[in-house]
């Protein structure tokens, strides 16, 4: 951990706390993968093993939840990037695990009540367990470039590889010789079923985990093959993630609504009619905000129908599958929170000096002053900043340049105005050989309900654990 006393940036409360909650998830995937695996050799992948396994398919899928927000929120306010989530090697390697593990948790589920897809319980307990150990051999190897990498160790690595390959071939193994259908026909779904729709989900989970596992690992073996260095960027994750998600979104919706082993949609004029509205209040929103209209439409008009449908579940069936229905809740209210972050953020980029104005179409930015301070391991040079926008309202922001003395490290630290609608985030840097500093001021809305809607997701899995059913 020699490297974590040298990096400032690291030397923070949240950073202090994420590893561990985060390394708790990680463990508890270990114990998942052992008890698959006994319970292939035993022949014993049953209803009453599901019940007794989700739980601590529950408990890792809460640590990793958390650990993942707790380290998304420290990248916002410390690297000040004034983004949630950018795609980072590192992030990608705690969000993979992640997606099988919810896959996971849905599967077991199924399990519980019919036997069935004991095949896809196995396979994803053993590539949780596998991404997690992938995602430790990736970070402590030093293999990849980012700054949430530390406490690198080659020679650790390498032990890390060697362990996860014969892991991967002896899980694999012991399914193949060992794992047995006991009722081929308890598969065999209604294609109108909740089951279905949990399968469905759950292939749409497995392509988002492909996209994800390409986009940070091609770079690793582009470098080794051809030694040419590329960065695999947001947009790559955009064009080949968001668009899959309205089907994912509807079927998210409609799944709930289904009953066990056959169904039929019921309610179907109130289905409609909240669709309708969903995309009628869209369509008001976003008309003068974005030229991609019609894509921007569906896409926002059906994560609505999500949030609304589980919103009336919500209080139709009040306190029948609350744990799920408050967990879904979460994630709808995550997925709005980050489409309108996304489209109605707006960013400004530009060079100012002392005592200086600068206006936009929005506001104005005066840069009032300097303040030089001492710390005990750093200097500081905090800027003064008053921000004015176009009702006449004043806020003022105080961001920080911080010189370190061992070693000599510079870094910028942002300052962030936080309400229940929008974050006002500025951070700046010095223009060297210049009396200018080059600052960013951006305005963020919503940021404050993507913290809480994983907190949500997150209470939604708490509550399954002290009830019996969900």
């Amino acid at each position: 951990m020699k490297e974590l006393g040298l990096n400032p940036i690291l030397q923070d409360p949240a950073l202090a706390i994420h590893p561990p909650i985060l390394y708790l998830g990680y463990v508890g995937t270990s114990i998942i993968f052992s008890s698959s695996l006994a319970a292939v050799t035993q022949n014993y992948i049953t209803k009453e093993w599901g019940k007794h396994i989700k739980k601590w398919v529950v408990v890792s899928w809460i640590f990793l939840t958390i650990g993942i927000m707790l380290g998304s929120i420290w990248a916002y306010y410390e690297l000040g990037w004034g983004g949630f989530w950018f795609w980072d090697p590192v992030e990608n390697v705690s969000l993979m695990p992640w997606l099988t593990l919810t896959a996971l948790l849905h599967c077991i589920a199924v399990l519980e009540r019919r036997a069935a897809l004991t095949s896809w319980v196995v396979i994803l307990s053993i590539t949780t367990f596998t991404l997690s150990m992938c995602g430790t051999f990736l970070v402590r190897s030093g293999i990849l470039n980012s700054v949430h990498t530390f406490a690198n160790d080659p020679a650790r690595g390498i032990f890390i590889l060697i362990f996860l390959f014969a892991l991967i071939v002896l899980s694999v193994g012991i399914f193949f010789i060992f794992h047995k259908e006991n009722n081929k026909s308890s598969n065999d779904f209604f294609w109108l079923s909740r089951e279905t729709s949990i399968l469905i989900n759950n292939w749409f989970m497995m392509y988002f985990l492909s996209v994800v596992l390409i986009g940070t690992v091609y770079p690793i073996f582009l470098d080794v093959i051809s030694s040419e260095k590329i960065s695999v960027g947001p947009p790559f994750y955009q064009k080949l993630i968001v668009p899959f998600l309205i089907p994912f979104l509807l079927f998210m919706s409609l799944g709930p609504r289904l009953k066990w082993i056959k169904s039929k949609i019921e309610n179907k004029n109130s289905l409609i009619i909240t669709f309708i509205i969903s995309v009628m209040l869209t369509f008001f929103i976003i008309k003068n905000l974005t030229t991609d209209l019609l894509f921007y439409t569906i896409l926002i008009s059906v994560a609505f129908f999500l949030f609304f449908t589980i919103l009336k579940e919500l209080f139709i069936k009040k306190f029948n599958n609350i744990s799920q229905t408050v967990s879904h809740f979460g994630f709808s209210l995550l997925i709005l929170s980050i489409l309108f972050n996304s489209i109605l953020s707006s960013e400004i980029i530009t060079n100012i000096k002392i005592g200086e104005r600068y206006n936009y179409n929005k506001g104005e930015i005066f840069f009032k002053k300097t303040e030089e301070r001492k710390e005990s391991n750093f200097n500081s040079i905090v800027a003064y900043f008053e921000i004015k926008d176009k009702n006449g309202k004043t806020i003022e922001l105080k961001p920080e340049i911080r010189i370190y003395n061992q070693p000599v490290i510079i870094t910028s630290e942002a300052d962030i105005k936080t309400t229940l609608l929008e974050d006002k985030f500025l951070v700046m840097n010095l223009v060297k050989g210049n009396e200018y500093f080059n600052i960013r001021y951006q305005v963020k809305p919503f940021m404050v309900w993507i913290w809480i809607s994983v907190l949500l997701l997150s209470l939604g899995g708490l509550m399954s654990l002290f009830k019996r059913k969900i």
